[in-house]
């Protein structure tokens, strides 16, 4: 089996290489993007609203030392809020701060996924330029080579040819899905910050009311 994996790679020629890099980078910007998503931000936003709420109508003796333990994007916002509103700050300032956070740590959710798309397309044009540089090589043997060699490097050409365009849709095709699938999981992530933070602060509002 792996020899038989070899085999066709090597016949693919230089360009094989080239997508192989890319299938590497590719693989390493979505097992970070993973990691950031379901590790370092995974928390249950409703659950974590209704603590803070809890807390800024209750009174409760635990206060808000709990958001310390985070450090995705929505925790930062949220202990910038609460930071300023216990330091009896307007709530004018309490948005600023909000916002002044959130252009420092929103970007960080969606960094490094659109290098899934780009990835996509370079394999492909990779695979690409290797099937002309493969037909090429057919094309050119017919030309020049002696009869005895013309039917090896005839086939040689079209292994070439035929195996990286293979290859590069291959790596292609995975990495657009991962572009889906992980763009649509940076939304909801946004989504999620935006509308705790939203009633966050009206909580806080009506507090202070």
């Amino acid at each position: 089996m792996i020899s038989s994996i070899a085999a066709w790679f090597n016949a693919g020629g230089p360009y094989m290489w080239v997508i192989l890099g890319v299938c590497a980078i590719a693989i390493a910007v979505a097992a970070d993007r993973f990691i950031y998503y379901y590790l370092l931000c995974r928390t249950d936003p409703s659950r974590l609203q209704n603590r803070i709420m809890d807390v800024l109508t209750k009174k409760s003796a635990d206060r808000f030392t709990f958001l310390k333990k985070g450090r995705s994007p929505l925790f930062v916002l949220l202990q910038t809020a609460v930071d300023r509103f216990e330091a009896g700050a307007p709530m004018e300032q309490i948005e600023e701060g909000v916002e002044e956070a959130s252009i420092k740590e929103l970007p960080k959710i969606t960094r490094r996924i659109s290098y899934l798309s780009l990835f996509a397309n370079i394999a492909t044009l990779v695979g690409l330029l290797g099937t002309i540089a493969g037909l090429q090589q057919s094309f050119g043997s017919l030309a020049s080579a002696e009869a005895s060699q013309k039917a090896a490097l005839l086939a040689a050409g079209i292994a070439q040819a035929m195996n990286t365009t293979a290859f590069g849709l291959i790596v292609a095709v995975p990495c657009m899905a991962l572009f889906t699938f992980l763009n649509n999981k940076q939304q909801s992530l946004i989504n999620d910050i935006d509308d705790t933070v939203v009633r966050i602060v009206n909580t806080m509002k009506t507090v202070r009311a």
